[in-house]
C-alpha cells in the first residue's frame, strides 16, 4: 500500500531530499542496515512509502531528514559543515541531490572497510536535534 509523505516532512528544508527519492527503492540489506543504525536513537522517524514494493527510505526527527536509503548500496547522511568534512575525508561522497550538506556512503564494496554506520547515524541525529528551525 502505498503511502503520501508526511506533512511534518513536507517542509523548505527538506524538499530537495524528497524531490530526489521520489522514484527511487532501496534493497532491503540497506534498510536493514540503516534501521539497526537507527535503533539506539531517541526520537526517530523512518518513513517509506511502499516497503512491499521496496521503496525508498528516509528517517527524520523534529521534522528534519537526516538519512536516507536508495539503490542497491547507499546510504546517506545530513551532516553539520565538521562531520561532513571527516565523512569526506574518509571514504563518503558528497551526495550534492539532497544538498551540500549531504554524504554518502556504499555499504557493500569489496576490499573497502566497513562503514560505520551507526556512528554517521548518531552525527547526523545530534546536528538536526540541534538546528534552530
Amino acid at each position: 500500500m502505498t503511502q503520501n509523505v508526511p506533512p511534518e516532512l513536507q517542509t523548505s528544508i527538506n524538499r530537495q531530499v524528497l524531490n530526489h527519492v521520489e522514484g527511487l527503492s532501496a534493497h532491503s540489506d540497506i534498510v536493514e542496515a540503516l534501521g539497526a543504525a537507527l535503533e539506539p536513537l531517541g526520537d526517530v522517524q523512518v518513513f517509506c512509502p511502499d516497503c512491499q514494493q521496496y521503496r525508498y527510505v528516509v528517517a527524520s526527527t523534529k521534522g528534519i531528514i537526516i538519512a536516507l536509503a536508495v539503490g542497491m548500496n547507499t546510504i546517506a547522511f545530513r551532516l553539520d559543515e565538521r562531520m561532513r568534512t571527516r565523512a569526506l575525508a574518509s571514504g563518503g561522497l558528497p551526495y550534492g541531490e539532497c544538498g551540500k550538506e549531504w554524504v554518502s556512503f556504499t555499504l557493500f564494496r569489496c576490499d573497502w572497510p566497513k562503514i560505520d554506520v551507526g556512528f554517521w547515524a548518531r552525527k547526523a541525529y545530534v546536528a538536526a536535534r540541534e538546528l534552530e528551525r
